[in-house]
């Protein structure tokens, strides 16, 4: 459907409205326009945006012209495209359609930077394999009154953050697209805003950011039993500065299989060796300094897994490692976030 690949745009008044959709994910916004005359016209978004980003001029003057086309001038500069009927737009569905009714189950509000941040530390360990469709996005649900959990697995690791939210009540739970979660991430990002507001319903999810709105369809189908694969109780635990950890690895990661990026964890005495050894090219290992106790032993991971979720981390934090033997999932978490929790999988090495 080619003109998904254009946004459509409604003059009247002193506002311009934007409305852009690929059928999955919808998005409006407007903003303060000077209005000649009203009507409706459609570009092709990415030129527009490109020409947008380029331009130097305070203003951007945009004119439908008969031909089909749409003129858009940037100061001296004049630009011409080929616009698609404005009929053939797909019909969107509009916030202020959503009413208090049963087809609402969920409000929630929240800072927009409280919202970036917890879909910032569980979005990247959402499967990314579009035949795992129950997998492919985030599962967002109230633990207990007042709260929302936001929780990411593709089947080898699982991130799950919690914060407050007054008022926030969603037992069953929904799954929220993978692409429309990183579009909220993209949105709040910009905002200025004090509180922004998710709706669920049944069959939808919105995202209300000043003037913009963000739809999405909701994911279909049965989250995994997560709970089940959160260690209740690992063996040992120990504690590590992130940036320490984070060094080690990625030194160690040079020289793992560039198919399965394993990385050996050896616990004995007071080190923590991480090494890694592929036939063929060579081997790397680095040694970290710790406080532990108990019996020597191993235990392997994905690199990239590790690294992944370090990096949305601050680099000041302490990692504690929830350990108990080379075959049972690995449990981490930070000193600064107590309510997020990490679980990989382990690798044979």
């Amino acid at each position: 459907m080619p003109i998904l690949g254009s946004v459509l745009m409604e003059a009247e008044g002193d506002r311009l409205r934007l409305a852009a959709t690929d059928l999955e994910v919808g998005i409006r916004a407007e903003l303060e326009a000077r209005v000649s005359k009203p009507g409706l016209m459609t570009a092709p978004a990415r030129k527009l945006w490109e020409i947008v980003q380029e331009s130097e001029a305070e203003s951007v003057t945009l004119r439908a012209l008969d031909n089909e086309q749409v003129e858009v001038r940037c100061g001296r500069a004049v630009f011409k495209m080929m616009s698609l009927d404005a009929r053939s737009f797909p019909a969107m569905p509009s916030a202020e359609q959503v009413q208090e009714s049963e087809g609402t189950k969920a409000r929630l509000k929240v800072r927009p930077q409280v919202l970036r941040q917890m879909i910032d530390r569980v979005l990247f360990s959402a499967s990314a394999d579009e035949s795992r469709y129950a997998l492919n996005g985030v599962f967002v649900e109230s633990p207990s009154a007042g709260m929302v959990r936001l929780v990411t697995t593709d089947g080898h690791r699982l991130a799950m953050i919690e914060r407050e939210a007054s008022g926030f009540a969603l037992e069953r739970g929904a799954i929220l697209p993978r692409k429309g979660v990183g579009q909220i991430d993209k949105l709040v990002a910009f905002s200025s805003e004090d509180e922004v507001e998710l709706v669920i319903e049944s069959r939808l999810a919105w995202l209300k950011c000043g003037a913009a709105q963000l739809s999405m369809r909701l994911v279909e189908g049965e989250f995994p039993a997560y709970r089940a694969v959160i260690p209740s109780n690992p063996r040992y635990t120990i504690a590590v500065g992130l940036k320490l950890l984070q060094a080690a690895v990625k030194r160690a990661a040079i020289f793992s299989n560039d198919r399965f990026h394993g990385v050996k964890l050896h616990i004995n005495g007071a080190e923590l060796t991480v090494s890694s050894i592929t036939p063929g090219l060579g081997e790397a290992s680095d040694v970290i300094d710790i406080d532990f106790s108990g019996e020597e032993f191993s235990v392997g991971f994905n690199s990239s897994y590790l690294l992944q979720m370090m990096a949305v981390m601050p680099e000041e934090a302490s990692i504690k490692l929830g350990l108990t033997d080379e075959v049972s999932p690995g449990l981490l978490t930070v000193d600064s976030d107590p309510s997020y929790v990490y679980v990989v999988m382990p690798m044979r090495l």
